[in-house]
């Protein structure tokens, strides 16, 4: 198949998403280009050389079976581009894949503006798919003519289920720790996530004030924040798995995120998991995780509490942790993924 990906801007997850897609179809024998920005394309390495612009979707989505946008932008782009090639409902099918949600809050102008634009989007794809399962039902509600799940992978999962987690920390455990002025004898509470307004670092370091156990955060963009305080700046990395194994828990302090990536690779290392109970990370670690209710800016207190509760009960969150790691055996890879898409593409295309 002749397959077009559109993507927007991006830095994380849905870039690394998109670059794993790629690279799959690709290998499977598909002819994959993707339309993005300049940026984008060089950190994730993606193939083509389309810019995500309204005329050149167009152009290259003449001679495609199908084109897959990620996101609300890219959608936008996608759906306008390709409804000037043929009538509504027919010629070359569109896949919009939702990976956040609208943003802003109840009537707020970003809201009704978000809200107005993404049924538009959806209304004229073939095929809305969603993160998670709160995504599908905002689609749905948007008035999408299909909805459906579609699980985002981390191509990190199969290395971590091969790990052997008690012999690696073992071997290298409290090397690591001691590398970063930590002591290996304390519990380590670990984030990782970058510095940005939804991921609740501000609520993070507030929990790590009042729990028990050495926190520390890696990611990006830690630049502009206190040395000083109660949460150990680690900075960034490329490879996050030694962190997962020397981590005793995962905190996910997000005010939203769908099939996270990072508690993927958690739940495979057999890392402990807490998290708000928010958007797509149920899905995930319902029965096997810690899920802590209530409002964002109520959230560091039960965070705290449910971190000290893992630490207290270690053999308790050692079986929560092993049945999260055999939840992951199930999940589909790379490949697998790939293969489903391409199954949907084609029905598509014989329907469209």
């Amino acid at each position: 198949m002749r397959i077009l990906l559109c993507l927007a801007s991006a830095a994380g997850g849905i870039g690394t998403h998109v670059a794993d897609l790629a690279g799959s179809l690709s290998a499977a024998g598909h002819d994959v280009h993707v339309a993005t920005d300049p940026a984008t394309r060089g950190r994730f390495d993606l193939p083509g050389d389309a810019m995500l612009t309204v005329g050149e979707v167009r152009a290259f989505g003449r001679g495609a079976d199908v084109v897959h946008a990620h996101g609300f932008r890219a959608g936008l782009v996608a759906t306008t581009a390709m409804a000037t090639l043929a009538p509504f409902g027919a010629g070359v099918p569109v896949v919009v894949s939702l990976h956040n949600p609208i943003r802003g809050s109840g009537s707020s102008p970003r809201r009704v503006v978000g809200e107005a634009a993404a049924r538009g989007v959806v209304r004229r794809a073939a095929l809305v798919t969603g993160a998670s399962s709160d995504l599908v039902a905002d689609a749905r509600a948007l008035g999408a003519r299909r909805a459906e799940l579609a699980e985002v992978p981390s191509p990190r999962v199969p290395t971590l289920l091969a790990t052997d987690r008690a012999g690696w920390r073992a071997a290298h455990r409290d090397a690591l720790l001691a590398r970063h002025d930590l002591a290996g004898e304390t519990p380590f509470v670990l984030t990782i996530a970058r510095v940005a307004p939804q991921k609740g670092i501000d609520v993070l370091a507030e929990a790590a004030a009042g729990a028990p156990g050495q926190w520390g955060l890696v990611g990006p963009g830690q630049q502009d924040l206190a040395a000083d305080g109660p949460l150990h700046l680690l900075g960034e990395t490329a490879d996050v798995t030694p962190w997962l194994l020397t981590a005793d828990v995962l905190v996910v302090p997000s005010e939203w995120e769908a099939r996270a990536l990072v508690v993927q690779e958690a739940m495979a290392a057999g890392t402990p998991v807490v998290a708000r109970r928010v958007g797509g990370l149920p899905d995930l670690l319902d029965g096997v995780g810690l899920l802590v209710d209530g409002p964002q800016e109520a959230s560091a207190g039960p965070l705290a509490g449910a971190v000290a509760a893992v630490l207290d009960h270690p053999d308790r969150a050692a079986h929560a942790a092993l049945a999260a790691r055999e939840r992951a055996r199930g999940w589909d890879g790379l490949d697998d993924s790939a293969t489903r898409w391409v199954q949907r593409y084609r029905a598509l295309a014989r329907v469209t």
